[in-house]
């Protein structure tokens, strides 16, 4: 479910082919900060006992969405996380 909302958000905001999305492990104050800086997002709560094998999950199926551009698959952690959200560092909020 989450692909499918990253890939809608993909399509609906024209993201180009050199455009890409990067992904975080992040707390409630983190997703805000997120959210507050960049645009779009796509974000999901994930119980945090099983947020590593989310963030894994999600990675190796993103072989199967050619237009998803994601050049880097390390995801960053911030302690206390229990969401996982996508964003694209070359769409910030002016």
């Amino acid at each position: 479910m989450f692909l499918y909302h990253l890939n809608n958000a993909n399509n609906e905001n024209g993201f180009r082919a050199k455009e890409s999305w990067k992904f975080s492990q992040v707390s409630e104050q983190g997703k805000a900060e997120i959210e507050h800086d960049f645009f779009p997002t796509v974000s999901v709560q994930v119980d945090p006992k099983k947020i590593h094998d989310f963030a894994a999950s999600v990675l190796s199926q993103l072989k199967e969405q050619p237009k998803i551009n994601v050049p880097d698959l390390n995801v960053s952690i911030q302690t206390g996380s229990e969401y996982f959200i996508a964003f694209s560092p070359e769409r910030m909020i002016r």
